[in-house]
Order: structure tokens, then C-alpha cells, then sequence
């Protein structure tokens, strides 16, 4: 069914979906901590650096922890003095802003009904609620993830050079909100310009390496700043040397999730500590971290990234398993290192398989009928791979997988719509 922009107020997809919003103020407002916690410090901090004219202390003590983008967000709030409520509360908008757009992106492309089913389950998706009420970057990443999948459909069905730099835009805005997506949109670009040697595919690619370009040209006035702070090209920050240093532990019974510079096992899963996996901690790790962390800044994310780089070579087999633990982390939230079971496993364990095992079947789907794959599929599902399979090299989690699922919920919209219709009955039999 074509799609039309006349709606009346029940038709209206800002007001369908409003009960959402409801919801998520709801969530913000029952379960935000009194006080600021965990990353929520740093980001505040930032974006009231961002209001008094500077983003990262100058050397020694620079900190390019987190990309800009997120603290952007939130320098309204800053400037204003608003009560720390409000930062969280901007959430709540975002998921359901996303929950809208999703809606509209995927009625572009399938049934009305099938669009209003997924918009729904990811209006659902629990997984996300956790970081409703918490200053984080995850429920604004995924409402850039939609928009970039909104973007890119727009351009898709109406072929208007405005959607094609917007689409660049977000995504570079999405690099500068997780620095990761730089080096994803490095790596989507160069491999859009081999594919555009394929005659058949040349103008589909033309078009992506126009939004990657657009995307890194939006990060420019960012690098060029980190460049003038740090004198290192394309450089996004200095959080990736630590988690490096972490995913490519050689010891066993840790499988590269990340670990705090004092060395106490104290976070995921936060209230099953082991007191011996923390004395285990200390009697592998502490001699190089006490070392390490005696330096700042940039210095000490490179000698963090020294020290990874020493680990790879001297367990490489290691490194590789540490790799698959953290893609498994990613889907199902195990394993960690010396902690116990918790149950909150059992959920992600149920979710990590659905997407999974839909996502293979949309696979063999999509491979056996490739030419048919709609150009707003093929080209978030590059983003899609590209990222997830980068983030391996990195200690990785569930929430890396859950600001990306609204792409895998598209594809999996995408490849239903085309399917011809299915019966649970069984075929009449003549007797």
C-alpha cells in the first residue's frame, strides 16, 4: 500500500504512539537515582565544558573520553540550569521520537500493519528501558539509528539530494556520539569504493560513498580539534587503549570485558562480586595498570594499547576467543569474567536468540535473492555488520547490540513483506 501523508488526529503516528512517551516519563521519573552515578558524571561535565567554550582539559590532562555529540544534546539543559531531571527526561522523548520514526520509515517500504507490528516490538524493547532513566549515550544513539534508517528510506523513495546529506550528516553525528561509528563510516567508505568498480552495483555505491564522505566531513571540525589538542591524525579518543588493554587479557577466566583501574570486580553483573576473582586481579594485572595509570591522558592511552598489543602477540589463540566472548556478550550477556550466574542472563540469552536465529534466516533469505534487496537494506545492514563486527575488537556488551537492533528489526520487516503468504493449515486431502 502506497504511503500518504494525510493523516487525521487518530491516524496521526505522534499521536498513535504518545501512550509510549507516557510510559518512558514514567520510567525516568520512578527510577532515576538521586544522584549522578557511573558515566553520568562525565557527560554532564561535558557538555558544561562545551557551554564555557572548551571540550577537554589541555595536556597533561586531556580527556577525550567520549565524543562530543551526546554532550551537544544535553548543553541546553546545562545552559539553562535545569534540574538534573531534565537530562534524563530528553529519554524518554528520544525513544518515542524513534518509535515514531521507525513507524514511518518501514511504511515506506511494507504493509501498514507489518510497520505498525515492528514499530511496536521496538517500542517494547526492554532491554533499552534500563537506560531510560540514566544520563547515557544508548537511547540517543538509537534514535540517531533510526533516523539515519528514516533518512536513507526517504532518499530511497523520493530521490531528493537533501535526504542524501542529511543521511551523511547523522551518521557522522552518530561517530561523534560513539566514536566507534568513525571508524565504521573509514571502513564503509573504502569498501563502497571497491564495490563501485561492479558495473551493476556502480550507482548504488556512488551514492553510499557520497554519505560516508558527508558523514566524515562532518566529523572534520571534531578530529581537527583533537589533532590541534593531541597532534595525532584522526584521532577520536582516549577511551579505546584501556578496553583493548582488557579485551585482549591472556588469562584465563577472563574473557575481555572490561575491568576498573583500581582492579576490584565490581561492575557487570554489579551485585555478584567474587572476592577471588578480585585477588585474581590484582596478581595478574596490577604491576602493569599501577604503571600505566601513573600516566595521563594521551600517554596513557597509548601505553594501554602497548601493553594490548603485547598481549595479542604473546596469547594470539587467546585474543581470538576473546573476540567470539565479546560477540556473545553482545547477544546474550555471558560470559564475564569471575562473576556468578544472574538471571538477568536468562532474558538476553531469549532475545539474543531471536535476533539471531531471525537474522540468519533473513540471511540465506537475502543471499538467495540479492538482486531484489532494497538499496535502504543494503546499506544500513553494511553499517549494521561493519560496526558489530568492529565492536568485537573492544570490550563489548549487550547495550553495543541494543542501539543497533532497530536496523536488524528493518531488515527483518523488509524480508517478511516479500514473503508470500503462509498457512498453519494443512492442505485439503481428497478421500
Amino acid at each position: 500500500m502506497p504511503y500518504h501523508m494525510r493523516f487525521n488526529v487518530k491516524q496521526n503516528p505522534y499521536f498513535l504512539f504518545s501512550p509510549f512517551l507516557v510510559y518512558y516519563v514514567y520510567r525516568v521519573l520512578k527510577f532515576k537515582y538521586p544522584v549522578l552515578y557511573g558515566d553520568e558524571p562525565r557527560y554532564v561535565g561535558f557538555a558544561s565544558n562545551l557551554i564555557h567554550g572548551f571540550y577537554s582539559p589541555p595536556a597533561p590532562d586531556i580527556n577525550l573520553w567520549s565524543g562530543p555529540g551526546y554532550p551537544v544534546v544535553l548543553m541546553p539543559c546545562a545552559a539553562l540550569h535545569l534540574p538534573m531531571i531534565w537530562y534524563p527526561l530528553l529519554n524518554a522523548l528520544f525513544f518515542y521520537l524513534s518509535v515514531v520514526f521507525f513507524n514511518q520509515a518501514l511504511r515506506y517500504v511494507v504493509r501498514e500493519k507489518l510497520a505498525m507490528l515492528f514499530a511496536v516490538i521496538w517500542a517494547f524493547y526492554i532491554n533499552l528501558y534500563q537506560f531510560l532513566p540514566a544520563i547515557y549515550t544508548e537511547v540517543f544513539t538509537s534514535f540517531l539509528i533510526v533516523s539515519i534508517v528514516y533518512s536513507i528510506t526517504l532518499y530511497y523513495v523520493k530521490h531528493k539530494t537533501v535526504y542524501l546529506v542529511l543521511s551523511g550528516f547523522l551518521i557522522g553525528f552518530l561517530a561523534l556520539t560513539k566514536i566507534i561509528f568513525g571508524y565504521v563510516i573509514l571502513l564503509c567508505l573504502i569498501i563502497c569504493l571497491l564495490l563501485s568498480i561492479i558495473k551493476v552495483i556502480r550507482t548504488s555505491c556512488i551514492n553510499a560513498v557520497y554519505i560516508f564522505a558527508i558523514a566524515l566531513l562532518t566529523t572534520v571540525p571534531y578530529l581537527s580539534y583533537t589533532q590541534h589538542l593531541t597532534g595525532k591524525i584522526f584521532y577520536w579518543g582516549n577511551s579505546g587503549g584501556m578496553s583493548l588493554y582488557w579485551m585482549s587479557s591472556p588469562y584465563d577466566f577472563e574473557y575481555g570485558d572490561w575491568k576498573v583501574p583500581y582492579l576490584s570486580n565490581s561492575i557487570l553483573p554489579m551485585p555478584f562480586k567474587s572476592t577471588e576473582g578480585d585477588s585474581l586481579l590484582q596478581a595478574n594485572h596490577a604491576k602493569e595498570i599501577s604503571f600505566i595509570m601513573a600516566h595521563q591522558g594521551v600517554e596513557q592511552d597509548e601505553l594501554f594499547k602497548k601493553a594490548a598489543i603485547r598481549n595479542i602477540k604473546s596469547a594470539p589463540k587467546k585474543f581470538v576467543k576473546n573476540y567470539f566472548y565479546n560477540i556473545a556478550r553482545m547477544l546474550f550477556d555471558f560470559p564475564y569474567s569471575y562473576t556468578y550466574q544472574v538471571t538477568q542472563t536468562i532474558s538476553n540469552i531469549i532475545t539474543g536468540s531471536l535476533l539471531l536465529w531471525a537474522s540468519i534466516i533473513c540471511l540465506v533469505i537475502s543471499v538467495i535473492n540479492r538482486k531484489q534487496i532494497i538499496y535502504p537494506v543494503k546499506l544500513t545492514m553494511l553499517l549494521f555488520t561493519v560496526y558489530f563486527l568492529l565492536s568485537g575488537f573492544a570490550s563489548a556488551y549487550v547495550r553495543q547490540l541494543d542501539v543497533v537492533v532497530p536496523i536488524l528489526l528493518f531488515w527483518i520487516a523488509c524480508t517478511i513483506d516479500k514473503l508470500p503468504k503462509m498457512s498453519l493449515k494443512f492442505k485439503e486431502t481428497v478421500v
